[in-house]
């Protein structure tokens, strides 16, 4: 009976082995041969056509498996960037086409954006922007705006109703439920669990989120003031009076230019200098236009050295995640990735500044200050200049610190200076709703004090908040320390408080107001590079589903072929030196834990 069962495990082991091996190769050769697509041609009075529609990511992996399946947008904001500024010189390239199709961007990179596209105005490259039937909402039109003119489909609606934040509590839910969060915080703004412990805002979040609300009601009116015959206060009345408006008033107002149709719009470029008007419209979509070298668009790169650009992206978490190879790796931001890619860029010999672009919440802190320190390390041999995206807040701001300089927009999300901790009783929930009871033995008394299954004691509180107000005190040290301030005045401005960049450089907190684009000017000028635009890298490199099944592949094969090629005695001690691997791999600390693993047989 033994040998049947052994010897089936085996077979299905065996087939199943085969199918992996299969599946790989497929999905190896499926990406393959998307990846072979060459520079598409561009065609003398083309026009560049860019969809405006959902997210704009900061960074992704030029994934042919994910763009195929329609599971990844065409371009980031980087491509966006750089083919919008070879368009503007691309002799080729007589009009920008921007689709708008519905953006749920965030403001600040919504900024990024615009000031591309008036870039591109600025070459003489005529813009239009057009809503067709999708009409307008505040996102997309702060974007269109920017163009020299602006038309939406006939039944299309344009939308200014202000802006607000909605936040949902569960106080009551957990108190229905017999659960207790557990929160202890230094800075009495720091409201990152208030959605736990309130049932509504508090007074000190009331007040920081009304502040970001108020910049952002003030860049979009003064921006759309500046370019539309509308004045600020005008959208003011109309948001309260009159905030949804059809296409035919919003052209009465001055807001938009005219309603058309999709082919009346393709018709508005064809009557253009520069555009056969007799032929079909010539159109390259931003997508394909992206893979153009900025040579062929003559476009000169400043070949005096080259910035390297780091990522720093996503929920801050110690060491390298593991990524699900069909899921995004950009959410989640390992401090080892970055302190890898600073190191690189610190030694790399071509690389003359660095330009560290931040778009995270925060996380741990641990994490945060390795990344702070490796910042700091490269800042002191070579210059660097932290980019801020849409949010760059608590551990965000941590590692951002260690940088020479800091830019910011207007609308980034920036500071929360403090450090919470949440733990949740769940003592209630187990005992008196479900009739679960626990019990145990401890070497300590405080052994199991981040239990669920009881309430944190006055001594266990009294322990977890000094280990929270020392990592705040290190905070604004770090702070300090960048800003050159004294940790008081840091104080002042920190207790957990987010801030809008612009409110932020009037507290000291960032040095200018700006984009990734000018962030990169200000490194290039600190390295003594010259006038831009310049050779970059981007590290680390975005992985894509072929990199990471690639790796999982190696892994699975290795282990595949030991468990079959390989004896009884090797298997062990393989399983072993895993063991061994992953102790000294993890912490060059003493460590106390068996050598091995047991197993009962």
């Amino acid at each position: 009976m033994r040998f049947l069962s052994t010897l089936t495990a085996s077979v299905l082991g065996t087939l199943l082995a085969f199918g992996l091996v299969i599946f790989f190769l497929f999905f190896f050769l499926f990406a393959l041969s998307f990846s072979t697509d060459t520079t598409p041609t561009v065609e003398p009075g083309s026009v560049l056509t860019v969809p405006i529609e959902g997210t704009i990511p900061e960074r992704q992996a030029d994934d042919p498996f994910q763009q195929a399946f329609g599971n990844a947008p065409g371009y980031d904001l980087r491509d966006l960037q750089t083919a919008l500024r070879n368009a503007a010189q691309d002799d080729r390239i007589e009009a920008v086409w921007l689709r708008m199709k519905g953006t749920s961007a965030q403001w600040a990179t919504l900024q990024e954006v615009r000031q591309s596209i008036e870039n591109v105005r600025a070459s003489g490259t005529p813009v239009i922007a057009s809503g067709a039937d999708f009409g307008l909402s505040e996102k997309g039109y702060f974007v269109a705006s920017a163009a020299d003119s602006v038309y939406v489909g006939p039944q299309s609606s344009f939308d200014y109703n202000g802006f607000a934040t909605i936040l949902s509590f569960f106080q009551n839910a957990f108190d229905k439920l017999g659960v207790e969060p557990q929160v202890v915080r230094a800075g009495k703004f720091k409201s990152a669990a208030e959605t736990f412990v309130r049932s509504d805002l508090s007074d000190p979040n009331r007040q920081q989120l009304r502040a970001l609300l108020t910049t952002i009601n003030d860049q979009f009116a003064a921006t759309i003031a500046g370019d539309r015959p509308v004045s600020a206060t005008e959208l003011k009345n109309m948001g309260e009076s009159d905030p949804l408006l059809q296409a035919s008033a919003a052209v009465d107002r001055g807001l938009i230019d005219g309603v058309r149709y999709e082919d009346a719009v393709r018709s508005t470029f064809q009557q253009m200098d520069g555009i056969p008007s007799e032929a079909e419209l010539s159109t390259v979509e931003l997508s394909k236009y992206k893979r153009v070298s900025a040579e062929s668009a003559g476009v000169t790169l400043n070949d005096t050295g080259s910035i390297d650009i780091v990522y720093a992206e996503g929920q801050i978490v110690p060491g390298d995640p593991n990524d699900n190879p069909f899921g995004s790796n950009q959410q989640t931001l390992g401090s080892s990735t970055v302190v890898d890619a600073l190191e690189n860029a610190r030694e790399n010999p071509s690389t003359e500044a660095v330009v560290v672009r931040v778009n995270s919440p925060g996380g741990s802190a641990s994490a945060s200050e390795a990344m702070w320190r490796a910042v700091k390390r490269t800042a002191d041999e070579k210059p660097v200049v932290v980019s801020m995206g849409d949010v760059a807040a608590s551990g965000g701001y941590y590692l951002a610190a260690g940088a020479d300089s800091i830019v910011a927009n207007p609308t980034t999300v920036t500071g929360s200076i403090g450090v919470i901790g949440v733990l949740l009783n769940a003592q209630e929930l187990f005992e008196d709703k479900l009739g679960v009871t626990f019990d145990g033995v401890r070497t300590s008394p405080y052994a199991d004090m981040y239990s669920p299954s009881q309430p944190l004691s006055s001594s266990e509180r009294q322990l977890i908040g000094r280990s929270i107000d020392e990592t705040y005190q290190t905070f604004l040290q770090r702070v300090a320390s960048g800003r050159n301030m004294e940790v008081s005045a840091v104080n002042e401005v920190a207790q957990g408080r987010v801030w809008s960049g612009r409110d932020a450089l009037q507290v000291g907190l960032v040095d200018t107001l700006g984009t990734r684009q000018d962030a990169l000017a200000i490194a290039g000028n600190a390295a003594g590079l010259g006038e831009g635009p310049y050779e970059t890298r981007v590290l680390p490199r975005p992985k894509t589903v072929l990199d990471r099944l690639n790796e999982q592949f190696a892994t699975q094969s290795t282990k595949l072929w030991k468990s079959m090629a390989a004896t009884s005695l090797e298997r062990k001690l393989w399983r072993h030196r895993r063991v061994l691997d992953r102790v000294l791999g993890a912490d060059s600390k003493i460590q106390t834990r068996l050598p091995y693993t047991p197993r009962i047989e």
